[in-house]
């Protein structure tokens, strides 16, 4: 079964976590994505690649949005909210505009998560609420 495939234009939640994360630095400042190929940058950046490029499986998507949860979520141990705040482009280090972009970033990447994950993590049960129903 082929993969189905995700625009910009077929889904906003996408489309505005693609355009937060153009907020962050540029993928050569390794400074702030790590360098390598196993760098955040590098796992970011082939999943984005996808999707720019109008190729994005759901896949790819819900990739990209556990990327941000792990690396750039709110509470992620490994971008923390102060480099974001620092190094967010045009709000000159303001603390309010990290803690926001921290919290969009988080929720946005949750709910295209849900979105393209939850029939996975459902596993065998096909409908909302199944495991309950026999309970």
């Amino acid at each position: 079964m082929p993969a189905h495939i995700v625009t910009l234009a077929d889904d906003s939640d996408l489309a505005h976590l693609i355009d937060l994360i153009d907020m962050l630095p540029s993928p050569e400042v390794t400074a702030f994505w790590g360098e390598g190929d196993h760098s955040i940058g590098r796992k970011l950046g082939r999943r984005l690649k996808a999707v720019l490029s109008g190729q994005g499986s759901t896949s790819d998507v819900d990739y990209l949005a556990v990327y941000v949860l792990k690396y750039l979520g709110k509470d992620n141990k490994h971008i923390p909210q102060e480099q974001i705040t620092k190094r967010l482009r045009a709000v000159n280090s303001l603390p309010a505009a990290g803690h926001a972009w921290v919290e969009d970033a988080t929720r946005t990447a949750w709910t295209l998560v849900n979105r393209y994950s939850l029939q996975h993590w459902r596993g065998s049960r096909d409908t909302p609420g199944d495991a309950w129903r026999s309970a």
